[in-house]
């Protein structure tokens, strides 16, 4: 545990409870600063590792902050230690040993080595495959079996078939996974984490995600004869186009770090939707490739347009119309937003 790490914990609030997957919950304190009526639910989660890494989500108004070891203290960490009482000047202080650090031989080679710790899938979780074996016998109770319907007709409804990825399923009531279609995350084989995503309309968060921050998802799957990467938002436009997702529309230096890695053109796919056009700032930032392509009224991301088109014509629309001067990319963003 670094300095920085130890302040944010000992300034949490003292109800705060940790969860089975690791998350310390407590009521968000950023809700009020961001138009949402404050939180009484526990829906503020930070997750920390033993190499001084900080990861903060807010499951109800949406705000999210990280802090890696060796990195600069974001301005969003810097709100959040704001928002749990750290004071002004000992964030400053923390600001100026976090550029230290920053500036060190020995975080610098600890950069150089990104992995990822396993984690545990919610319980009784099995791949979809397993799911159908019992659907097909009948072994299924009579909520399971109406789970796995959802579950299809869900996919269905995307144009995504079951057999596109290694989808997974489980019956625990813990987040509802029960009602989520589970995507697992994988690192070097690993599981290190998974999103669950509702498959009925409910009032619920759309989305369960339970990974380590700087996680891209979909890097294992690359063809590596590709000489490009394309990089999407959300994990089921990455499938659908066999692409990374950055699982949000914000890229944190270390996300941007493994993407640069490839060593491909990277080429950013956003979302026709004001976070599109913030991860169209930052691929303009990183001196990415950013594509527009024209998929009419109603396509809004890349599954839709897959869905609608094809994986082969929406590939083919993504590459012909990637900019890759700022310039250009200036003239075409008029469309985001």
């Amino acid at each position: 545990m670094n300095l920085i790490q130890n302040t944010i914990l000992t300034s949490l609030p003292a109800n705060r409870k940790k969860t089975p997957s690791g998350w310390i919950s407590f009521n968000a304190p950023c809700c009020v600063y961001n138009g949402e009526t404050a939180d009484k639910k526990k829906r503020g989660g930070l997750m920390t590792s033993a190499d001084g890494t900080v990861s903060y989500h807010c499951f109800n108004c949406g705000f999210k902050s990280s802090y890696v070891i060796g990195r600069k203290l974001t301005y969003k960490m810097r709100q959040f230690m704001g928002y749990i009482g750290i004071p002004d000047d000992t964030i400053k202080k923390l600001a100026i040993e976090a550029m230290r650090e920053e500036e060190s031989d020995i975080k610098y080679e600890k950069k150089k080595f990104i992995t990822f710790n396993r984690k545990n899938l919610p319980n009784n979780t099995k791949t979809l495959d397993t799911w159908l074996e019992k659907y097909t016998t009948g072994t299924l109770s009579d909520t399971e079996q109406k789970s796995i319907d959802n579950m299809l007709t869900y996919l269905s409804s995307r144009g995504i078939g079951p057999d596109w990825y290694d989808f997974m399923y489980s019956s625990s009531k813990v987040w509802d996974v029960h009602q989520r279609l589970l995507i697992p995350f994988y690192w070097k084989g690993d599981v290190v984490g998974f999103t669950g995503r509702m498959f009925e309309e409910s009032n619920g968060v759309k989305y369960y995600t339970d990974v380590w921050p700087g996680y891209v998802f979909n890097m294992d799957a690359q063809d590596w004869t590709r000489k490009f990467v394309l990089v999407t938002e959300g994990p089921f436009d990455a499938i659908t186009i066999s692409g990374v997702s950055i699982l949000g529309s914000e890229i944190n230096d270390t996300q941007r770090e493994l993407i640069d890695g490839l060593g491909r053109q990277v080429i950013v796919v956003p979302d026709r939707d004001a976070p599109g056009e913030k991860l169209i700032n930052q691929a303009t930032e990183f001196g990415w490739s950013v594509a527009f392509p024209d998929w009419g009224e109603g396509v809004d991301d890349v599954a839709e347009a897959v869905q609608k088109y094809g994986r082969l014509f929406t590939i083919q629309s993504i590459l012909k119309t990637t900019e890759k001067t700022k310039l250009k990319i200036d003239l075409k963003r008029k469309m985001y937003g």
